[in-house]
């Protein structure tokens, strides 16, 4: 009943039993909202928290729209100001909630005629599939009036026209209906019909330019909507002609749409057509989430996500309990929970973008952003233009939430402020940064389908995947294009490779840093119109550039002066009538003001400096309509801090997601190979450096021999060189081979991590590359070493200096990736890994000793002793038990003392190669008759004595005697002297023999002796499988050490170059 004795607004309810709800008016002033602390309080999340306000004038209410987001209809007409209440209006709030609003019967006496409320059409509760993201589903209200279009020619006033006729004509010439005098436009170019439902357009056959929908031509007729924006013939900043279909009382495609349970408890979310609501976007997994009504009360579950489920702004694990109010973000696409339903919201065709008193401090005294607040529609197409300095890319930085602005400084994307949840709206950007984000080994549909796989979830298909890509390619007119490599295209075309990466996951939101740079004039301007076509396909694009010869082609223009003060926001037609009043006289008469000479007019100090072009905008009517309008409910009524607040800091978002890693790796790996075989040349280089390199050894075998090792002719100076050449073949040529290797694609990777890349998955790409090379180099090295020399060992040797090998090439390629993610820039690289090599020369013990712990975390060093130890020149070194004695003894010891304790290696014995296989010892053995120390003579007996004279020399018998003795004396001495020649004789050949063997042995231990002192440490007596084995184990064990090492630290530097 319209009549009451008292002013009512009754809730109908269609979607519950609950009876209608009564609200008695008795203010003179009631705000309706979802704030608690209004009047009339709704708690749907369709409604504002402030949606509209009922005011008495005279006999009866008037009602105004508060801002609200959904709008305010009156029986079916969207307010567009305030207007007066007659008893029987129905009254929506979006199209979810229907007041409708009784007057007492005085009122209703003084009404001739009561508009009768439209009739809802009922919707069974069990039809609840929604496909989003192919045609949305239009909940219009009651159209008050004929549709019309809005002809808009660039540089002239818009042109409006009903539509009331069954067909009609759209062309150039006079005898159309509706005439656009545009040259771009043929006389006859395009007809309207009416059909059931409004109008339908078709493009004439003889029209010579195509007429764009969503940056398309239209292939065939295409019934019109409210809102849709048609272009005709070019997109030439000069001669655009925009058309824009609107309807009375309708309103936008974009609106909300109902998710109803009706008996089912649960309702299933995802890209798979089986499911209750069906998302068909590319961000959006196949099964990807879940609400569950359980009882009175709901609960969203996440289904395991590539991109996640959203619960306001903050992603969920699990399931989580929805109160209402709460907003679930999957995509680009909103379910809000309200008391008994949910509300679901499609943000693809553009995301709005406030930006609200941002500022940047750099440093107490220096603010680079000077509290700028701005507006971005969605669909709308932003170009940011200034002086040198005056913060361009720190502002787009700020707006995309990379580099986020000073607290306390806002950005919100539809209402998500993307400083503290960054991560819901992270799927959603794209950003083109001023270098290709591309590999231009790879085609174009490799790229992108790579891309594709790193972006998409999962489940997605090969087939769903190559639609994407084509489509892409579609949007980018590359489709003839899509199997060239990319370092064969265009600068231009190069860029629209860059920006196809970024458009597989149909991103809302769009940033662009300098694409036009170093672009030709054709070139930039097919640029700017392809952002122009990919706006109008539902995108919101804010681009960057110092060109401002296709500015027009925008829908507003960002003006920033020097010190990042905001000079102009809006229109760019009116930014140059804006401008234009700050010129002279003589300048306006010397013809129209062009962008460029608005950069003349911010420099011209006399005309003002760059804060008092700031605050005249802040009191232009611009300002008014594009910032203030626009941000009237989110700005804070006081002016933002103009000084640094060091007590708040912005949290980096937790970038938490839910991408295998072992499908991060199998791409990027297989990414990784097919850039190494689509570049030949640089391929072949790679497997051709190691077999040449080791050529350098079939060159020192020619000058040394191919002996080094022999006891007889080796040298264990070369030994040691050859040995030490070969481990540095291995970590030099791994290292040279590796140090571009992230370095090259820094800025692939800043935006693939900003976007679902994992630190883990693509360090791990690059090290399972690099140790493919590293067996096949290592491989090389060895084969060609046994070529060059006769090695020692067998075939269990030849594999331990193939794995030692590996391990030392593997260890030099992580030295070079460690150097690739420590450069600032591909140019310094080769200098830090020069830096690194030199060490591994020096300092590995082959040239000068070295202390141990200085040469520990040399890999050169441990593998150069692995090789020692492996080929065993100083086995049987290590095996004298003589040599472990300390240096005074055994400087000490006699040859026999030597023979006595078996000494292997020292003596007469290490002159025989069983005792002593040392490579050049043998050589001192030559000269000797014998290899066996020589016996010493035998002691000369006492010599004879002289018989004593008798005391009695008159004695006959006596002196007889006497004389008997002395002549056997006399034979006696005879026989002496004999002997003493004899042994005079033996011991000169006793002594020549041993000064031979002193001879031969001390040399040979002073050379022995030389090497002990400086590689001893090195040495292991093969023959001693146990200390052996643990030997090479651990040198083995060391060198894994040093690649782990590496390994974390890239890791480290890779999460240090995070942005986010």
């Amino acid at each position: 009943m319209a009549q009451s004795s008292s002013f009512k607004l009754t809730l109908i309810n269609n979607q519950s039993s609950d009876p209608a709800k009564v609200f008695e008016l008795i203010k003179s002033e009631i705000v309706i909202g979802r704030d608690e602390g209004v009047d009339v309080v709704i708690p749907t999340p369709a409604v504002s928290r402030r949606h509209a306000k009922l005011s008495m004038e005279g006999n009866g209410y008037v009602i105004e729209d508060l801002g609200s987001s959904n709008g305010t209809f009156v029986n079916g007409e969207r307010l567009r100001a305030r207007k007066a209440l007659n008893a029987g209006d129905e009254i929506k709030l979006g199209q979810a909630i229907t007041l409708s609003y009784t007057a007492p019967a005085t009122q209703e006496s003084q009404k001739t005629a009561v508009r009768p409320a439209p009739a809802k059409p009922s919707q069974p509760a069990h039809l609840m599939q929604t496909m989003i993201g192919e045609e949305p589903v239009v909940r219009s209200g009651t159209a008050l009036g004929p549709p019309r279009l809005v002809v808009t020619i660039a540089g002239e006033k818009q042109q409006t026209y009903t539509l009331t006729s069954q067909s009609l004509s759209i062309g150039r010439v006079e005898g159309n209906d509706i005439v656009i005098p545009s040259q771009i436009v043929s006389s006859r170019h395009a007809r309207l019909d009416k059909v059931d439902g409004g109008y339908q357009v078709s493009v004439i056959p003889e029209a010579k330019n195509p007429m764009l929908f969503e940056g398309r031509p239209l292939e065939g007729p295409r019934v019109l909507r409210h809102g849709d924006l048609l272009r005709l013939g070019s997109l030439d900043p000069g001669t655009m002609v925009t058309i824009s279909y609107e309807v009375p009382g309708e309103v936008t495609q974009e609106t909300e749409q109902d998710v109803v349970f009706g008996e089912k408890a649960l309702i299933q979310i995802g890209r798979d057509p089986s499911n209750d609501v069906v998302i068909a976007s590319p961000n959006v997994s196949r099964f990807h989430a879940q609400v569950e009504r359980v009882g009175q009360r709901y609960r969203v579950e996440d289904l395991r996500s590539s991109n996640g489920t959203f619960v306001n702004g903050e992603r969920i694990e699990g399931s989580v309990w929805l109160k209402p109010d709460d907003t679930i973000r999957i995509g680009q696409h909103r379910l809000v929970m309200g008391k008994n339903q949910i509300v679901k919201y499609d943000d693809s065709n553009g995301l709005r973008v406030d930006a609200i008193n941002l500022n940047k401090w750099v440093r107490k005294d220096l603010n680079i952003l000077q509290n700028i607040s701005v507006s971005f529609k969605p669909k709308e197409f932003i170009v940011v233009v200034g002086q040198s300095g005056g913060g361009k890319s720190t502002f787009v930085d700020a707006v995309a939430g990379y580099r986020p602005a000073t607290p306390p400084s806002r950005v919100l994307v539809n209402d998500i402020d993307i400083y503290s949840h960054f991560d819901a709206v992270r799927n959603d950007i794209g950003f083109v940064p001023q270098k290709d984000i591309i590999h231009m080994e790879l085609t174009v549909y490799q790229a992108l389908d790579y891309a594709a796989q790193l972006r998409m979830p999962a489940d997605t298909t090969a087939a769903e995947r190559h639609n994407r890509v084509m489509g892409v390619l579609a949007d980018l007119d590359l489709t003839h294009r899509k199997d060239v490599q990319i370092s064969g295209l265009s600068g231009g075309q190069q860029k629209r490779v860059s920006i196809g990466v970024e458009l597989i996951t149909k991103p809302g939101l769009f940033f662009l840093d300098e694409p036009t740079s170093g672009l030709d004039p054709g070139t930039e301007t097919a640029l700017m119109q392809l952002m122009r076509r990919l706006a109008d396909q539902g995108r919101t694009i804010i681009l960057i550039t110092h060109a401002t010869k296709n500015v027009m082609l925008a829908d507003k223009v960002i003006f920033l002066a020097r010190g990042g003060y905001l000079a102009w926001f809006g229109p760019p037609d009116e930014a140059l009538a804006y401008f234009d009043q700050y010129r002279s006289e003589r300048d306006r008469r010397a013809g129209k003001i062009e962008f460029d000479e608005i950069y003349a007019i911010l420099d011209d100090q006399s005309k003002g400096k760059a804060e008092e072009w700031a605050n005249r905008y802040r009191q232009s009517k611009a300002y008014l309509d594009y910032v203030a309008m626009p941000l009237k409910d989110k700005m804070a009524p006081e002016r933002a801090p103009t000084v640094r607040d060091p007590g708040k800091t912005y949290q980096k978002a937790a970038n938490t997601k839910q991408v295998s890693s072992l499908r991060q790796f199998f791409i990027l790996s297989a990414r990784n190979i097919k850039i190494l075989t689509r570049d030949k040349f640089a391929l072949g280089l790679m497997l051709a450096t190691a077999p040449l390199v080791s050529l350098l050894d079939v060159v020192l075998s020619l000058v040394m021999g191919r002996n080094p090792f022999s006891f007889n002719d080796g040298d264990m100076a070369q030994v040691l060189i050859t040995t030490f050449l070969l481990t540095i073949y291995g970590i030099m040529v791994g290292g040279i081979s590796q140090m571009r290797e992230i370095v090259k694609e820094a800025d692939i990777y800043k935006r693939e991590r900003l976007v679902n890349l994992k630190i883990l998955p693509y360090v791990m790409s690059k090290i399972w590359v690099a140790a493919l090379l590293a067996f096949y180099q290592a491989a090389a090295y060895t084969i060609v070493h046994y070529l060059a020399f006769d090695m020692p060992g067998g075939a269990l040797e030849f594999v331990q200096i193939y794995i030692t090998m590996v391990l030392a090439t593997l260890a030099g390629m992580m030295l070079g990736l460690f150097a690739s993610a420590l450069a600032p820039n591909a140019s310094s690289a080769p200098l830090l890994v020069i830096m690194l090599m030199l060490p591994q020369i020096v300092l590995a013990g082959a040239l000068i000793p070295v202390p141990g712990f200085i040469s520990a975390p040399i890999s050169a060093r441990w593998a150069f002793e692995a090789l020692i130890g492996i080929t065993g020149p100083g086995s049987d070194v290590a095996a004298d038990i003589c040599w472990a004695l300390p240096p005074d003894v055994r400087n000490a010891m006699t040859l026999e003392d030597k023979i006595n304790n078996n000494c292997r290696c020292m003596g007469i014995n290490m002159l025989e190669e069983e005792n002593c296989d040392h490579p050049g010892i043998g050589k001192f053995a030559i000269t000797l008759n014998s290899t066996t120390l020589p016996v010493e003579p035998a002691p000369l007996p006492p010599e004879p004595e002289r018989p004593a004279e008798p005391e009695n020399q008159s004695d006959n018998v006596a002196m007889a005697d006497f004389f008997a003795q002395l002549k056997e004396y006399e034979l006696q001495v005879e026989e002496y002297k004999r002997q003493v020649e004899a042994y005079q004789a033996e011991r000169v050949v006793y002594e020549t023999a041993r000064a031979e063997i002193q001879v031969a042995v001390a040399p040979a231990e002073g050379v022995i002796r030389n090497f002990h002192n400086g590689v001893g440490f090195m040495y292991v007596n093969k023959e001693d499988s146990a200390a052996y084995i643990g030997k090479i184990v651990y040198t083995w064990s060391v060198q894994g050490l040093i690649v782990l090492i590496l390994f974390v630290a890239i890791l480290f530097l890779q999460k240090r170059k995070d942005v986010i």
